[in-house]
Order: structure tokens, then C-alpha cells, then sequence
């Protein structure tokens, strides 16, 4: 999971949430077994508004393991970090601030469930080295073993809902690290893990 810059909510967003938000509150109270639509505006879904700033914001991989190209890999889902539906984040579902880009392994997983453990991407105090690290022989992501107890529980729960381990994750790390080894002046960007592909530079 690497750091990540916000950059300001688009003008769609930055006008329109407050209402939005009260719309899908009123909805949801009214109906609690209602689901989760994105609004139209002007005759677009108001995702198709967030998608391009949200993919920049991380150089089109996913907000939380890396995996790149989302466009050909899956229908580029909108990650509601507090879950939309739950009913102490209700009024979070189109906050700029909640909303990241994300591939669809990491957001089935995560679904709605949620843990105040959970680690953001672009918290001003957030670094990877500060939780996490690799297992290089294995391709895991695991809590780094030096950090203090309360952070290794967040890292922990980060790995487990986003299940960073999961569905070959470790040996798809392992293929980006050794694709990158093979490639004639590689760009980073171009390639999933990037955590993973420049700390294996550095140990092997």
C-alpha cells in the first residue's frame, strides 16, 4: 500500500455531497435494506465524475495492493473506505476523503466491513515501512516485526480486510519483482507492486 496525495474533490463533488449524502441517509433509514446507487448529474453517473481523479491519484494501480491495470483487469471500483451502508457512515458515502480507486479483489473482499484499525493510504501520518513488510521468499505482506504492538494490529487488520495475501496476491508479487528484472528500462508505474518491485531491488 503505498502513500498516496489527495488532490482537491472535483467541483461535482465538492457541491453536490452534502446533498447527496442526505439523500442516501433519508434513503437508507427509510429502507435499510435499500442499496447503494450512484446519483445522475447532467446525465452521468456521478462516478464517472470521481473515477479519473481518483485513478491519478495513484497512478491508475489499486489504492490498497498495487495491482495495475485496473482498466483491463476490472470494472474500476470505487473503494468507500467507511462502508456506505453501515449506519454510522451513512452520511460518508460521497465524501471526497472516503472514496479510493480500487481493484475488485481488494474491495470484494473488504465489502462492508470495517475495523477503526484500518489504514488509509494518504493519512498524513501514514508510511509503508512504518507497518509493513515483505516476506520476500514467500511474496507475503506481513506487519513489520519492529514496529510497536498498536501498529502491527493496524497493519494486521489491513492486510486481512483488503486480504493482501489472498487469491495468489504473494505469487503474483514475486512474477512483477522478476518481470521487472527481465525488462529493458522498466518504468515503475508500469508495473503492479511497486513496493514490492523496489524493496526486492534493494535485497537482492
Amino acid at each position: 500500500m503505498r502513500k498516496q496525495s489527495r488532490p482537491n474533490p472535483p467541483l461535482v463533488l465538492e457541491a453536490n455531497a452534502a446533498k447527496w449524502n442526505a439523500q442516501w441517509v433519508a434513503k437508507k433509514r427509510a429502507n435499510p435494506a435499500a442499496s447503494f446507487d450512484w446519483y445522475q448529474f447532467e446525465g452521468r453517473s456521478v462516478r464517472e465524475y470521481l473515477v479519473p481523479d481518483l485513478r491519478n491519484m495513484n497512478q491508475g494501480h489499486c489504492s490498497f495492493c498495487d495491482w495495475f491495470p485496473l482498466e483491463v483487469s476490472s470494472n474500476e471500483p470505487i473503494e468507500h473506505f467507511r462502508p456506505k451502508s453501515r449506519e454510522e457512515f451513512l452520511e460518508q458515502a460521497f465524501e471526497w476523503r472516503n472514496l479510493y480507486y480500487c481493484c475488485e479483489l481488494c474491495n470484494t473482499s473488504k465489502r462492508e466491513q470495517w475495523r477503526d484499525e484500518l489504514l488509509a493510504p494518504d493519512s498524513d501520518d501514514y508510511l509503508f515501512d512504518k507497518y509493513f513488510e515483505f516476506d520476500f521468499t514467500t511474496g507475503e505482506i506481513k506487519p513489520n516485526a519492529y514496529a510497536n504492538p498498536t501498529d502491527q494490529i493496524r497493519a494486521l487488520a489491513t492486510i486481512e480486510l483488503f486480504g493482501l495475501n489472498k487469491n495468489s496476491r504473494p505469487k503474483y508479487r514475486q512474477l512483477a519483482l522478476r518481470n521487472w528484472s527481465r525488462t529493458t528500462d522498466p518504468v515503475l508505474d508500469d508495473f503492479p507492486f511497486r513496493d514490492f518491485i523496489d524493496l526486492g531491488n534493494l535485497t537482492a
